[in-house]
């Protein structure tokens, strides 16, 4: 084994980039040697997403060229959906037509929509010129709709039968598709192409074959429109775990259907975007604000904890008679604080994530709030115990073990139960619950919290 000058062997990661590297350094003097042989070779050993990584590395000057050496046509057409915007603006510009007439046809509808999007109107009518007519029409129907819409992220090769079609005829019209993999469901159509029903593969099976679908489908469609957001559709998709949504235009009509591949990465980039409002921020300003951008984008937020901290102060000094008869009582302020703003935590991020992708709706508060009660009641009977033991063994005090018990259990209990009743509240006075959900829980719980544990302790301890 090789052993580098200190002693150390190197790491697989970095023996990954130096071969990379590598790599990236001999493609491009074989490209500037005109070398295409010997270069067409050598790239149909390197996978997709290898090659997607080494033309980003690459000189804009040599991106194209390199990439007119993929011979797959197919495996082009994947590396082109996997390089950066940037850099596939660039490439669908200077491809030669000859190439990008090629390459179209290894693409769906759906990624040329993706690919289109990013170019301005002359570049965007050059490449569809050279589509085939129906991949132009699909095209052009999919552009008419906003990106972040059902419109936009749907696939137009949707299968659907007539009302009166046989379950025979239906089984040897799916046989027959050349595309299989794209039927999850079969949509069932009436007049004008209007969707009435959908029935599953296996219900189409184990059916008679002279049964007619219209006697066979479920009426009860789970559909979305072209205009629907899609947050709202990946809330379906995830809710119900679909396979599938068939999308309807204005009048009912069928016209594309959202499969869970086109969700999944929105479903992904919501649930980001959500835990970091939670926490007052976002994702761009990690990548592209300065400093001082960041800062005023936070500072309102933060102000929220800041508010709650001096009010929590203000209620320690209310109690500071109690705290200098009995000093032991600030050793446990920090656990008593901590305990209750994690179990708060918790239970706001999963009310939060729920609200957001639509598992959690109002009509579940009452079921949500008493699961999250004993929960809370759970956690706070056992740390409550453990921490009243604690108190009375090392400092020799039933009363100090029976006040940091009763607030840990109660402390626990409540935060569950304010985590879950914020956001419930927040969302239905149509405030985002993302936004506004953590620094009024964590101010909440810090207040009540040690408003709490003075109340027991004077309790306790028969001290006004």
């Amino acid at each position: 084994m090789f052993i580098d000058t200190e002693g150390k062997s190197p790491k697989p990661e970095d023996e990954e980039s130096s071969k990379e590297k590598l790599l990236v350094e001999t493609i491009g003097r074989l490209y500037d040697y005109s070398a295409h042989r010997s270069l067409k070779r050598m790239l149909a050993k390197i996978a997709p997403d290898d090659l997607a990584r080494i033309l980003e590395a690459l000189t804009r000057s040599h991106s194209a060229g390199v990439f007119c050496d993929i011979q797959e046509k197919e495996v082009a057409a994947e590396v082109l959906k996997l390089v950066s915007p940037e850099l596939r603006e660039h490439l669908l510009t200077e491809l030669p037509p000859a190439v990008l007439s090629e390459l179209v046809l290894y693409l769906t509808p759906e990624d040329l929509t993706d690919l289109l999007g990013a170019l301005d109107e002359t570049q965007r009518d050059r490449l569809l010129a050279i589509l085939p007519k129906d991949d132009q029409e699909d095209v052009e129907n999919l552009l008419r709709h906003a990106p972040d819409t059902a419109g936009g992220i749907m696939t137009t090769d949707v299968f659907s039968l007539p009302l009166d079609t046989p379950v025979e005829d239906a089984i040897q019209a799916i046989r027959s598709r050349e595309e299989q993999d794209t039927v999850f469901y079969l949509y069932v159509t009436g007049f004008g192409g209007r969707l009435e029903g959908v029935i599953s593969l296996r219900q189409l099976l184990l059916a008679p074959p002279n049964a007619r679908l219209e006697e066979l489908m479920n009426t009860q469609t789970i559909k979305v429109t072209t205009d629907t957001k899609q947050e709202a559709v990946a809330r379906l998709v995830d809710k119900h775990n679909l396979l599938a949504l068939p999308v309807v235009d204005a009048d009912g009509v069928l016209v594309g259907a959202v499969t869970v591949d086109n969700v999944l990465d929105v479903i992904q980039s919501e649930t980001t975007k959500e835990m970091l409002r939670m926490a007052g921020t976002s994702e761009s300003e990690i990548l592209t604000h300065s400093p001082f951008r960041i800062a005023r984008i936070r500072l309102p937020w933060l102000l929220a904890a800041f508010g709650g901290g001096l009010a929590a102060t203000g209620v320690i000094e209310h109690f500071e008679g109690i705290l200098a008869k009995v000093l032991a009582l600030s050793a446990f302020l920090p656990v008593i604080m901590g305990m209750a703003g994690n179990v708060g935590v918790q239970s706001a991020t999963v009310a939060v994530r729920g609200l957001a992708t639509g598992a959690i709706d109002l009509h579940h508060t009452g079921r949500f709030l008493f699961k999250e009660l004993r929960v809370g009641a759970i956690l706070g009977a056992l740390y409550g115990s453990s921490l009243a033991l604690f108190g009375y063994f090392v400092h020799h005090s039933l009363q100090l073990g029976q006040v940091v018990g009763l607030t840990i259990f109660g402390n626990m209990t409540g935060a569950a139960v304010l985590a879950v009743v914020l956001p419930m509240m927040f969302h239905r006075l149509k405030i985002d619950p993302a936004i506004a959900t953590g620094p009024f829980v964590t101010t909440a719980i810090d207040v009540l919290g040690v408003l709490n544990y003075f109340a027991i302790a004077t309790a306790i301890y028969g001290l006004n």
